[in-house]
């Protein structure tokens, strides 16, 4: 299975290729993806078609939902999903 911090790497691709202005070694799995970072509606849901790529189960409504319900929308919190649905789905190491 993938461990957390291979999520956490491969979605601050997914940020930064979505956000160029970013910089890979400023974001933490702490930082807010809306509030931190500054993403808003449409950067989402560019950065959901990225990640649904290499997880087509992904769902960003959910996501959200979490996240809005425990006021947590983290970088961390988007790769701790990710990697749920990864070992839900069957996913092995490389």
């Amino acid at each position: 299975m993938i461990g957390l911090d291979e999520h956490v790497r491969a979605l601050v691709d997914d940020l930064v290729a979505v956000k160029p202005t970013l910089r890979p070694e400023e974001i933490r799995p702490e930082l807010s993806i809306t509030r931190d970072l500054g993403f808003d509606s449409l950067d989402l849901v560019e950065l959901s078609a990225r990640i649904r790529d290499e997880h087509p189960d992904f769902d960003l409504l959910r996501w959200l939902e979490d996240a809005m319900s425990s006021e947590v929308d983290s970088v961390g919190s988007m790769a701790e999903l990710l990697a749920r649905s990864g070992a839900a789905a069957g996913e092995e190491k490389e």
